[in-house]
């Protein structure tokens, strides 16, 4: 009887807590939650936190962005480091795997102006555009020309097993040693059919001994790739 006010009250503390152990983040949170997406508080936190922990001038690949949730989260935390960079990989046509494009293309009716404008009006509504770049296209075209070592590949797209395994296989040959693997969608739960390639990748590949420091935050995977590129996964 009293577990949505006990709801309401836990979602406040949280935040209560965020705006004073973390203010950078709720900073960022405050604009990413005005954005329609999929990426909840706790997961987009550990990944502000993964961004933190990285190297000077990290390089950060998204692949997936629709309307800029995550990446207002990841760019955000590149300005609190004064470098590094989000490239966001996406179409940016609402399209998807079958479960998902109905659900996209029902949120851009409601949107005035396109999704490419729509992903822009956010960022720069959020400060962080300088921090971001996008990429029109798919995971594999992008990566097609992609020559730099990255440091955080953050993997949200085409959520259909061959989707979510090609974005894999185009952008995990340029991870360094060490450096961080996220996937969103993948946590053990059900699936509607055609929309597990996150859970199923998760399954398949991360796992040691080539990942390592491998967790789950709500829906999204994260691990530490710990040795060379596996021949075996190309």
């Amino acid at each position: 009887m009293f577990r949505p006010g006990v709801e309401r009250l836990g979602g406040y503390c949280t935040q209560l807590i965020d705006r004073l152990s973390r203010p950078d983040f709720a900073a960022s949170w405050k604009h990413a939650s005005r954005v329609r997406g999929w990426t909840g508080r706790r997961e987009s936190g550990a990944l502000f936190e993964v961004v933190k922990s990285l190297p000077e001038n990290p390089v950060i690949v998204e692949v997936g962005s629709f309307l800029g949730r995550s990446a207002i989260t990841l760019g955000w935390a590149c300005r609190g480091k004064g470098g590094g960079r989000v490239y966001c990989v996406d179409p940016f046509d609402a399209s998807g795997d079958a479960f998902s494009k109905p659900v996209y293309e029902t949120v851009m009716r409601g949107v005035a102006s396109s999704q490419w404008e729509c992903f822009h009006q956010n960022l720069r509504g959020a400060g962080i555009e300088q921090w971001v770049e996008a990429i029109r296209g798919t995971a594999a075209t992008a990566a097609s020309s992609w020559t730099t070592p990255i440091d955080l590949l953050f993997l949200d797209g085409d959520q259909s097993p061959a989707g979510m395994r090609e974005a894999f296989e185009s952008f995990a040959p340029f991870l360094k040693l060490g450096a961080t693997l996220a996937v969103h969608n993948s946590a053990v739960r059900h699936y509607e059919a055609g929309h597990d390639g996150g859970r199923r990748l998760v399954e398949d590949v991360v796992r040691e001994p080539a990942f390592s420091s491998i967790r789950t935050v709500d829906t999204t995977t994260i691990a530490v790739k710990s040795v060379a590129y596996p021949e075996g996964l190309r």
